[in-house]
């Protein structure tokens, strides 16, 4: 009887004692409420889910006289909002052609910046050679919409350039070289894009016009057919290049990269030689010129031309490893003796 008592009387204490912290829990929510319905300046926003929730709950039971922060006709205008929504509910039906797949547009949109000179009937035309069946209307939005996005190339671009004319691009520029009795010299170059060739240079102790022009007659003798020379801004550069068979390329203002074969190839020099020689005089700076160039022509491998030299040389795949030093054994030249 004890024992029941006392169960009992357990079971009165936690729900007095549950029943406390409840009301503790709701007098703290009644005074929040009251500080934030204070202090509130500006209209509360509510999310769509917060509608949901407040809707559900009047459902459930009435929340009318329980909630401070939104009136209650407000809830029931929500609750209404929400039953119409439900019934009015319907899903759009898709009418009219099929839109045309991502990829092919992307391919409409490849074709495109690989031929600048194509319209849109001539992509069209490609396109049916794949039995891929578009109007040329079609095609015409489709890169319209590209074009809004700057994905449409307006002109041919240098890369594509350089890449469509390479056999028939030369490319010209002076670098400096000092001596130890503090005498400057300019070395004048001009390298063929495609096999990364040096076809000549010369030693000069002033850049002027003149210079130059005597270049341009020399490499006149050499070259045949059309042929592009980039050049830079600098003024001995400014010449009538018409005069001597030359599509002079001028490159921008502060753009290197422009002229990126001419200026890899002087990086290439200095590394390569010149930073390892004392400098006295002209001629010991065209010995080393001539050596090099000859080293950089006929054997050494150029990453460029995958690996291979720009005259184009094979060498033997049998016999003794024979080694020739270059430039005083600063650089080898490794290949196969077959006597």
């Amino acid at each position: 009887m004890l024992k029941f008592i006392s169960f009992v009387l357990k079971i009165l204490f936690g729900l007095i004692k549950s029943k406390k912290s409840l009301l503790v829990k709701l007098a703290i929510l009644e005074k929040e409420v009251e500080i934030l319905n204070r202090q509130r300046k500006k209209r509360l926003q509510f999310a769509f889910s917060d509608r949901v929730i407040f809707s559900v709950l009047n459902i459930i039971g009435s929340i009318k006289g329980n909630i401070s922060i939104v009136r209650p006709e407000t809830v029931l205008k929500w609750q209404r909002d929400l039953i119409k929504r439900f019934w009015t509910f319907k899903r759009k039906k898709k009418s009219g052609r099929p839109p045309v797949e991502q990829r092919i547009k992307n391919l409409i949109l490849k074709m495109k910046n690989e031929n600048l000179i194509w319209g849109v009937r001539k992509i069209q035309g490609e396109l049916l050679k794949l039995h891929i069946q578009l109007d040329y209307k079609t095609i015409w939005n489709i890169l319209q919409e590209f074009r809004r996005q700057g994905k449409v190339q307006k002109s041919l671009s240098w890369k594509k350039f350089l890449q469509m004319q390479a056999k028939s691009i030369y490319a010209m520029d002076f670098f400096t070289v000092d001596t130890i009795l503090n005498k400057r010299y300019y070395v004048h170059f001009i390298i063929h894009h495609a096999s990364r060739r040096i076809v000549q240079f010369a030693i000069t102790e002033n850049t002027v016009r003149e210079f130059v022009k005597q270049q341009m007659i020399d490499f006149e003798e050499k070259v045949s057919g059309t042929v592009y020379m980039i050049r830079d801004r600098a003024p001995e550069f400014f010449l009538d290049y018409n005069n001597y068979g030359i599509k002079d390329v001028c490159t921008s203002v502060k753009a290197p990269n422009m002229n990126s074969i001419a200026e890899r190839f002087i990086g290439s020099v200095r590394r390569e030689a010149l930073d390892y020689f004392l400098i006295m005089n002209k001629k010991q700076l065209k010995n080393i010129q001539t050596e090099y160039i000859d080293y950089y022509n006929s054997m050494r491998p150029h990453q460029g031309i995958g690996q291979g030299n720009p005259e184009g040389n094979t060498f033997s795949k049998e016999g003794s490893i024979k080694r020739k030093k270059v430039l005083g054994g600063l650089h080898s030249h490794y290949f196969r003796d077959v006597a």
